[in-house]
């Protein structure tokens, strides 16, 4: 099985990448579709895939084109982001065109999105810890608090309160309100959370559920988690399906990074999609490669 990726990774989520980087420690052929401008035609016949994984967002007319001609490759799109009326829209479409979309999957809790469709089967495959992502030098320093947000909100202007030694981290670098201290990404982020004495994740919870939580679990020293009140249960439910009760003894931060280490990793999500796509032995050996983390 050949599978073509495109990039579709932003400040919240290198999923594209680290599906690319378990197909490849698996010895699968996968190849990373990175430039925009390279024409769509042009891409599919020279790699010649069996499955073409991006976001429903980066969906162009020639793409939507080749496959409705070249029906034996399988489109399976991330939908995370979409409004039921995007749903629709794609729904209508593949089916026109005869595009052969096995299932599309969206990366929000089950509490967090309505979508629903008769004619698209639509998944779920939660963020993950990428393994893969590596450290950049940092200097060395120590400071009491890291507050990190898309926007300058009313979380953030609460967090900061009472505290003396702290640093503001925007992801978003479009932001030019001059509210955060430092531009970062999920990337970038996380050879930085062992620099704080607290990492504070403070947004909506679609933000703080992100990718970001996971690496901020492994990494940091203490890590608070803010959404408005009216998210509230919502974020702890999230969190009660996230990890599950143990007794195994021990400190209960050193429990969570070890369930995300084995639960949430992205081997663990990787496999998911492939068994969606019923590869059941790619999805058993990533699994098998997941457990030995």
């Amino acid at each position: 099985m050949k599978t073509l990726i495109q990039n579709y990774s932003s400040a919240l989520s290198t999923e594209a990448m680290y599906f690319h980087k378990c197909l490849t420690e698996c010895n699968q052929e996968a190849v990373m579709w990175s430039d925009p401008n390279h024409s769509a035609f042009d891409t599919f016949d020279f790699t010649k895939p069996d499955v073409f994984i991006s976001h429903f967002k980066f969906l162009t007319h020639d793409i939507i084109k080749y496959l409705s001609i070249n029906k034996q490759i399988a489109m399976v799109l991330n939908v995370s982001g979409a409004q039921q009326e995007d749903i629709d829209m794609l729904a209508s479409m593949v089916k026109e065109a005869g595009v052969n979309v096995p299932f599309v999957f969206t990366n929000l809790y089950k509490s967090a999105h309505n979508l629903s469709s008769k004619e698209i089967k639509i998944e779920g495959i939660y963020p993950a810890a990428d393994i893969f992502i590596p450290r950049i030098y940092v200097p060395e320093y120590q400071i009491d608090t890291c507050i990190f947000s898309v926007s300058n909100n009313e979380l953030v202007s609460n967090a900061i309160k009472g505290e003396d030694n702290y640093h503001v981290a925007s992801l978003n670098n479009g932001d030019e309100s001059g509210y955060a201290d430092m531009f970062l990404d999920v990337t970038s982020a996380v050879s930085f959370y062992e620099r704080y004495k607290k990492i504070v994740l403070a947004d909506d919870i679609n933000v703080v559920t992100s990718q970001l939580l996971f690496y901020a679990f492994l990494r940091c020293q203490d890590l608070k988690i803010k959404v408005p009140d009216s998210q509230q249960d919502q974020l702890d439910q999230i969190l009660s399906d996230l990890f599950i009760e143990t007794e195994e003894d021990g400190e209960l931060g050193q429990i969570l990074k070890k369930q995300i280490k084995k639960r949430h990793n992205c081997f663990k999500r990787s496999a998911r999609l492939f068994r969606f796509l019923k590869n059941s032995d790619l999805a058993s050996q990533m699994e098998r490669t997941s457990d030995s983390l």
